[in-house]
This record gives C-alpha cells, structure tokens and sequence, in this order.
C-alpha cells in the first residue's frame, strides 16, 4: 500500500462501524481528507461478486460510475474485512481464519475483474483484507 497523498480514490468497504475508523484514518494519510469518496455497503465486495440480487451490482457499479464523472478517480480500493456479518448472513461461515482470508482473496480478485471491464481503462484497482479484530489490514 503506497502513499500517494495527491490521487483521488474510491474506496468500497463493508459498512460496519468496526473497521470504519480505522481505514478512513489510513484513507486520510493516504489520499487526504478530501480526496477520495468513501462507499460502504453491507459485505462491500460481496455486493459485486455474490450480490442476493443482480440490481445490488448494478446500484454498486451505478454509484462508481457516476462518482467517477462527478470527480474523477485514478484508483479504486476494495476493502473486505473479517468476521464480517453480510457473509455470514449469507451462509459463509469459515472454520479457520486461513479459509476466511483465502475466500476474501479469491472474492476481492473477481471484483477487481469485473471493475476492469466497467470502468474507465487507467483506473488502478487495488484490494485490502483488514482483519477486524487486530484493527490492522492483513494486505
């Protein structure tokens, strides 16, 4: 994860008041305060990837398409986290924290080939894992 105080991002993460402090004070040192915008949803990736319902992709890639003519973005981040309750509401309940970060990698990595094929090309796309419990992002 490398400082680029200067770019403006599009950050999509998990709504749960958990771990929103602590990746928008990464997102703050990072981009500055008003330099990116800040999207949650329930499960954040999970709506791109393993969405209960087609129209919840849509509204998602809806939000950052327009995001992008309203102001311009170089980088999107997908931040999905552990323990995360929109996942396990939807059935995935991991026996090991290796599983639970091995299904989040191979989720984050579908979501990052969908936004490559709908959003503007040079658009850099980046995914993070931030364990919840330790307040720290695993990558």
């Amino acid at each position: 994860m490398s400082e680029s105080p200067h770019e403006f991002a599009y950050v999509y993460t998990c709504y749960d008041p958990m771990i929103r402090d602590e990746i928008l004070s990464y997102c703050d040192k990072r981009f500055g305060k008003e330099n990116y915008f800040f999207d949650s949803d329930p499960g954040g990736a999970k709506n791109l990837v393993f969405a209960r319902d087609p129209h919840d992709t849509d509204f998602v890639l809806y939000k950052m398409q327009l995001a992008a003519k309203v102001h311009p973005y170089t980088a999107v981040l997908l931040v999905n986290h552990s323990i995360c309750g929109a996942y396990a509401d939807a059935g995935m309940i991991f026996t090991a924290p290796d599983l639970e970060t091995a299904y989040h990698k191979t989720q984050l990595e579908t979501a990052v080939g969908l936004l490559k094929d709908k959003l503007s090309p040079g658009i850099r796309i980046e995914h993070h894992y931030f364990l919840k419990k330790e307040q720290k992002f695993a990558w």
